[in-house]
């Protein structure tokens, strides 16, 4: 039986670090999952209805469940890990639950800025651009990580509305470290608070390092395409216990 929440909103973030970039130790599998105690306090207080209780036109009722993917290709993203993380991402669109809405967000070497080049929707044909727009992604420029965030946290919020606040909604950040628009990352963090948006980040190559860990209702690492995937899936694991991912 699919869940729905009426109150929340869930992103989900995750994080690649290559060469290039600070990084810790690499760790062994998916071995860190964690729930940092300031991740309730930011998710508890759903009575608060932080999300105005609006119905945009064409609105109605609706449990779907919505994910919205920023797919950092910046510089230090080149060689394998960008190719890794693109399979890998291509990989669990196409298994996700065909209910499942999916947008994709990306900054690269063709916009260092970053922009939408897929908004959220469904169905075999969005499947297929989805493949389409990650295969075009090369990896240059920096990390806008926080403006990226705002956009899916935007984007998630009216789709919400139109939803009549029903289902489920996150977004799933790829980015390769540290945010280069430093104070554009420190909004978007209190962007999230604001609405009590929880963050589910994947660390890739870089153990616990991250500064998206503090802000994360859960943090997972991966070393490899296989671990970055299966990381991915356990993101998706609680919208429905029936939910099978054909990996």
């Amino acid at each position: 039986m699919k869940h729905f929440m009426p109150f929340s909103v869930v992103i989900l973030a995750v994080a690649l670090l290559a060469s290039g970039c600070k990084k810790s130790a690499p760790t062994e599998g998916i071995n860190e999952i964690e729930q940092p105690a300031s991740a309730s306090d930011k998710s508890a207080s759903t009575d608060r209805e932080p999300i105005a209780n609006t119905s945009p036109e064409g609105s109605s009722m609706d449990t779907t469940s919505n994910a919205y993917i920023v797919f950092d290709g910046s510089g230090s993203m080149a060689g394998e890990p960008i190719e890794q993380a693109k399979r890998a991402v291509t990989t669990f669109i196409a298994a996700a639950p065909a209910d499942l809405n999916i947008g994709l967000y990306v900054f690269d070497k063709d916009d260092s800025t970053g922009r939408e080049v897929v908004p959220l929707g469904r169905g075999e044909a969005r499947r297929g651009e989805l493949a389409r727009a990650l295969r075009r992604v090369e990896a240059g420029g920096g990390t806008p990580l926080g403006e990226a965030i705002k956009v899916g946290i935007a984007a998630l919020i009216k789709q919400f509305q139109k939803q009549l606040r029903y289902g489920d909604i996150r977004l799933i950040v790829v980015t390769d470290g540290a945010a280069s628009d430093e104070q554009a990352f420190e909004q978007s963090i209190e962007f999230a608070q604001k609405y009590q948006v929880p963050i589910y980040t994947v660390g890739f190559r870089i153990g616990n390092s991250h500064a998206l860990r503090q802000f994360s209702e859960s943090y997972f690492t991966a070393n490899d395409e296989k671990q970055l995937l299966g990381a991915m899936r356990e993101t998706l694991a609680e919208l429905d216990d029936s939910t099978s991912l054909d990996f």
